[in-house]
């Protein structure tokens, strides 16, 4: 995260003026274009590429007054922004100035196009039409209907998000007791801010999860197995009418059961959609994405 933000205060500073949000997410979506692993990932917006990390990142500087937002337009502190400038490797350090070479001069209707060129993914919600931008629109479109699972943990905000975006999930139900966490982009207001920029509706549903003082007394001196078990046993029989709900929202829409582990057998996530299936067979299916993802690529 620290290179991560060095770079991007520094592409800043080498921007002259001031500079508005939405255009710095187009340039910094096109610098990741060309960084091997990118330090950003983008979500699909009605305006083309949005990264939840990067405007976390902003709202660090502002807090750290290392920037000034004041109506989307952005100035930055020259002083501050130059010492980490000295701070970038020789490969960042090009790859700014590309950046800049390249597009600093161009409008942010042309930014755009490029954007949508390198990454079609991007444009899907936006009013483009060209053909590779319906392709994927219509490979969404045509993703298994069902129930889907995701856990968060080790991935980015963008990425998770897009993991929903690609199999068409339009809300999610957290099945966390408690919606919070250290990375505080998963945390319930944060999350759901974060959801509704790619337009997925968010939901709690603290009932089905595994209680606090359980998970903490079975799992000091016991296995996960057994605090699956624990749950199985004393917290899904009561559970029917959250799956009757799921039911009823998997039957109009998809939807993801969403929590923290990565491992779907390591969560019961997967034991209360088992027990929505076998409630509601006419649900479909059970898809981890985690486990069964494949559409990685087009984000």
């Amino acid at each position: 995260m620290l290179k991560r933000r060095t770079l991007l205060l520094s592409l800043l500073s080498e921007l002259s003026g001031l500079v508005t949000t939405a255009r710095l997410h187009l340039l910094v979506a096109l610098l990741s274009v060309n960084e091997k692993t990118p330090s950003w990932y983008f979500i699909p917006t009605d305006h083309g590429p949005f990264s939840v990390d990067l405007l976390h990142d902003l709202r660090a500087f502002e807090k750290a007054k290392s920037v000034q937002i004041d109506a989307q337009q952005i100035s930055v502190d020259h002083t501050v922004a130059e010492k980490e400038l000295s701070n970038l490797d020789a490969g960042d350090l090009a790859l700014l100035n590309k950046t800049i070479k390249v597009y600093a001069s161009q409008s942010d209707d042309l930014l755009l196009d490029q954007a949508l060129l390198a990454k079609p993914f991007w444009g899907i919600r936006t009013a483009r039409k060209n053909a590779k931008i319906q392709q994927i629109r219509e490979q969404i479109s045509a993703a298994t209907r069902g129930l889907y699972t995701l856990g968060y943990e080790g991935l980015s905000i963008d990425s998770f998000i897009n993991l929903l975006l690609t199999v068409d999930v339009q809300e999610v139900i957290d099945v966390r007791e408690f919606a919070f966490s250290r990375r505080s982009e998963y945390a319930k207001k944060n999350l759901d801010e974060a959801l509704s920029l790619g337009g997925i509706a968010y939901t709690g549903m603290p009932e089905v999860g595994i209680p606090t003082k359980a998970r903490k007394e079975i799992l000091e001196d016991k296995s996960k197995e057994e605090l699956l078990s624990y749950y199985a046993s004393e917290i899904l029989p009561d559970t029917g009418p959250y799956a009757d709900k799921v039911a009823s929202l998997a039957r109009k829409h998809n939807i993801a059961l969403i929590c923290h582990e990565e491992d779907p057998g390591q969560c019961h996530r997967s034991l209360f959609a088992a027990s929505i299936l076998k409630a509601h067979p006419e649900v479909g299916t059970v898809h981890d994405l985690r486990t069964e993802e494949k559409s990685g690529w087009i984000w």
